[in-house]
């Protein structure tokens, strides 16, 4: 598993509805910056939401931009992270779709989930998680939220799809689904339109969801074969967190 750790995912109980900083006029950016409000993609996949706006990538709050170029991977670099090419990252994601579960026994029952729409093998990328992505600061952050996703630690910034998002915002958490998660969180770069770099493109930070490995032996895992739901580990500390809400 990357160092990125799911900060916490709510259980779909509801949806939350978009707060002023989303529809907010974002000031005009320079060179390799491209406006906030083009993320807004205009083609939606099927069974989204009409109260959560969909992304094509990330947007950024106004204090989050200041950090940006921080997560360019700059040609002296020599990250071991998987680079996952612009192809791969088109809007709507063509191997996944959002059903909702039908099954009384599943945690999730009527709610969301994210399901593989074409076989996955293991290792695959299946999609990056896009959201908005703040500063880690208390004035930067939405306390309330059950969507954040840490995005860099040292940098301090993290991505919460509470309110805008794509298709990741609904993988669901593997217990009481699955006996293990047949996917899970990955820190990866990305390539993204570039109008300083040689052949127009760059690579940029991001964190995906990825089918787990099949392991030395090969087989912890046969990936994930098409209409199966992908499943996550939320991690312990993010259940542990739920019970202190509940019991608050």
């Amino acid at each position: 598993m990357a160092q990125a750790v799911i900060e916490a995912i709510c259980t779909r109980r509801y949806e939350q509805q978009p707060r002023s900083i989303l529809m907010s006029a974002t000031p005009p950016l320079q060179d390799d910056s491209i406006q906030d409000a083009s993320n807004a993609a205009e083609i939606l996949p099927d069974n989204w939401p009409q109260n959560i706006v969909y992304l094509s990538d990330l947007k950024y709050t106004e204090a989050a931009l200041e950090l940006k170029p921080k997560l360019t991977l700059s040609p002296s670099d020599t990250g071991s992270w998987t680079k996952i090419p612009i192809e791969l990252t088109r809007s709507p994601c063509s191997r996944v779709k959002i059903v909702t579960i039908g099954d009384q026994k599943h945690p999730a029952y009527g709610q969301r989930g994210l399901f593989a729409a074409e076989n996955l093998i293991p290792d695959a990328f299946i999609l990056p998680y896009v959201g908005e992505v703040h500063c880690n600061s208390l004035s930067d952050t939405n306390p309330h939220s059950d969507y954040d996703l840490s995005l860099d630690r040292e940098i301090g910034l993290s991505v919460d799809s509470a309110y805008a998002g794509n298709e990741a915002r609904y993988c669901n958490d593997y217990r009481g689904v699955a006996e293990r998660a047949n996917a899970e969180w990955r820190d990866c770069y990305v390539q993204v339109p570039s109008m300083r770099r040689a052949g127009g493109k760059r690579w940029e930070r991001r964190v995906g969801i990825f089918v787990v490995s099949a392991g030395k032996a090969g087989k912890r895992t046969a990936g994930i074969k098409a209409g199966e739901e992908i499943l996550i580990n939320y991690g312990k500390g993010f259940w542990e967190g739920r019970k202190t809400l509940v019991s608050e």
